[in-house]
C-alpha cells in the first residue's frame, strides 16, 4: 500500500513499487513499453499523478529523505522525498527557513514544477532559490548541475529543471537558499463578496512583504501574511491599517513562518474526506485591477453552481520578486503572474457519474476564469484528464517547443510522464 495523502493515488493498485535510483530503472528490459505506459514519481504523494493503476511507482521518500544545513553558507541540501513540513521543521532549529506553499504536506515536486509560496513575493517561487541539482535523465544518464558552473550544453536542461523536471527527468537531490526566520503577522478571517472584492484591490498595492491567500468553499475566508523584517517598517504598518475596517479579521503573530498553519481543519472550510476522489487545476494571471468587479460576479456565479460543498477555489498572491527574479533562466514563462488561483473538485469514489459531473464544473469554471488567469501552473500532471495537452501548452509557452526536444533526447522511451 503506498500511503500518501492524496486519496486518488493511496487508493491506486500499483503493478509495482520501487524505492531506488540508478541507470538500471532505465534499462528497456526493466521496462514494459506498453502503449502510453509510464513510470509515476511519488516525493511527497499530493498529487493524484504519483500513482495509478496498473502503473509503477518510484517513492523517493524512503531513500532520498536526508536535509544538511550547512551553517557557513546558510545552504541547505534535501533529498527528492523529502516533506516540505519536515523540511521547515530542520530549519527551524538553526533560526531558517524556506519559502514553502500553504501545505506542509507536498515533496521536492512543489519546489521542481515553480513553488509559490506566502513569502514568494518577497523571495521568488522555490525554484529560484535551487543552487545545484542531482539525478537522472529519462534515458539514465546522471546529472550533477551547480548555479554557477553551467556550462553552455547544459543551460537548457538547467533551466527546464526549473519548472518542467518531472517531464524529463528524477531528481535525488537539491541543493537550496534558506532565509532568515523573522516573525509574522496574519490578519485572517471570514469575509463576504463585497469585502473580498475591496481586499483583492488593496493587496494589489501590497508592498513584497505582504500577500493575500483566499479561499471560497461555503464561505469565503482570508490570510494576509506580513513578514516583518523591520517592525519600524512604515508602509507594512500603513498597509495593515487598512484592513482594520473589516470587523471580522483577527490578528495573530507568529514567531516565524514555519509555525503557521493555513486553512486549519477546525474552519470547516471543505470536507477532507477519505471516501472521496478529487483533482485540482492552477491557473495564473496577471493584476485584475479595473476587474475585480466582474471577476468578483464571475466568481459568485461559480459557486453558485458547484456540484457539491467538497468544491471550492482559492488564490495565492505572486509578484514582487517573482516578477524581477530570473527572466528567461526556467520553465515558469509566465514571470508576469500576480495571482494563483485553484479549482478544486471532490467526488465520491468509484461514483462515476458524480466524478463526470464535478470535472464537468472545474471545466466549465476554467473556461469562465480565463479571461483574468489565462495561463497554467503546473503544479500536478492531468495526463489522465482529458485538459492535459491544453494545460502543458498554457503552462510552458514559448518554451514548449524547447521542452519537447529535451524530452525527445532524453526520454527516448517515454518513461516519464508525456508531453
Amino acid at each position: 500500500m503506498l500511503e500518501v495523502p492524496n486519496i486518488n493515488s493511496k487508493d491506486a493498485k500499483l503493478k509495482k513499487l520501487i524505492y531506488d535510483v540508478d541507470d538500471s530503472l532505465f534499462y528497456k528490459d526493466n521496462y514494459s513499453n506498453e502503449e502510453f505506459e509510464h513510470l509515476c514519481v511519488c516525493s511527497g504523494g499530493t498529487t493524484s499523478s504519483c500513482a495509478k493503476n496498473g502503473f509503477t511507482t518510484l517513492d523517493l521518500r524512503k531513500n532520498y529523505n536526508k536535509i544538511h544545513l550547512d551553517r557557513k553558507t546558510n545552504l541547505v541540501t534535501i533529498g527528492g522525498g523529502v516533506i516540505m513540513g519536515d523540511l521547515v521543521n530542520h530549519l527551524q532549529k538553526h533560526n531558517r527557513s524556506f519559502p514553502i506553499g500553504l501545505s506542509k504536506l507536498p515533496g521536492a515536486g512543489y519546489i521542481l514544477t515553480g513553488g509559490v509560496s506566502p513569502l514568494s513575493k518577497a523571495y521568488g517561487l522555490a525554484i529560484d532559490n535551487i543552487e545545484s541539482i542531482k539525478g537522472f535523465l529519462g534515458n539514465g544518464t546522471f546529472i550533477s548541475l551547480k548555479k554557477n558552473q553551467i556550462n553552455p550544453e547544459e543551460q537548457l536542461i538547467w533551466e527546464a529543471i526549473k519548472g518542467a523536471a518531472p517531464f524529463f527527468s528524477i531528481i535525488t537531490e537539491i541543493e537550496l537558499k534558506t532565509i532568515q526566520s523573522n516573525p509574522i503577522k496574519v490578519i485572517e478571517g471570514f469575509v463576504n463578496l463585497n469585502e473580498l472584492s475591496e481586499i483583492i484591490k488593496l493587496s494589489e498595492e501590497f508592498p513584497e512583504n505582504i500577500s493575500l491567500q483566499w479561499i471560497y468553499a461555503q464561505k469565503i475566508y482570508i490570510y494576509i501574511f506580513a513578514e516583518l523584517n523591520n517592525l519600524e517598517d512604515k508602509r507594512t504598518e500603513e498597509s495593515l491599517m487598512l484592513l482594520d475596517k473589516f470587523p471580522a479579521l483577527e490578528k495573530q503573530f507568529h514567531e516565524n513562518f514555519n509555525k503557521i498553519n493555513f486553512f486549519p481543519k477546525e474552519l470547516n472550510l471543505y470536507e477532507l474526506n477519505a471516501n472521496n476522489h478529487s483533482e485540482v487545476i492552477s491557473l495564473l494571471g496577471e493584476d485584475l485591477k479595473n476587474d475585480i468587479p466582474i471577476f468578483i460576479k464571475c466568481l459568485d456565479e461559480i459557486m453558485d453552481n458547484k456540484p457539491n460543498n467538497s468544491c471550492y477555489i482559492a488564490s495565492q498572491q505572486l509578484g514582487g520578486k517573482t516578477k524581477k527574479l530570473n527572466h528567461g533562466a526556467s520553465f515558469f514563462v509566465h514571470r508576469k503572474s500576480t495571482w494563483k488561483p485553484w479549482i478544486y473538485a471532490s467526488w465520491k469514489k468509484n461514483d462515476l457519474q458524480e466524478k463526470e459531473v464535478a470535472l464537468e464544473w472545474i471545466y466549465k469554471s476554467w473556461s469562465k476564469l480565463k479571461r483574468f488567469y489565462p495561463n497554467i501552473h503546473l503544479a500536478q500532471l492531468h495526463n489522465h484528464l482529458n485538459s492535459h495537452e491544453e494545460e502543458i501548452t498554457l503552462a510552458f509557452g514559448n518554451r514548449m517547443n524547447e521542452l519537447k526536444t529535451l524530452k525527445n533526447i532524453f526520454d527516448p522511451q517515454g518513461i516519464l510522464p508525456p508531453l
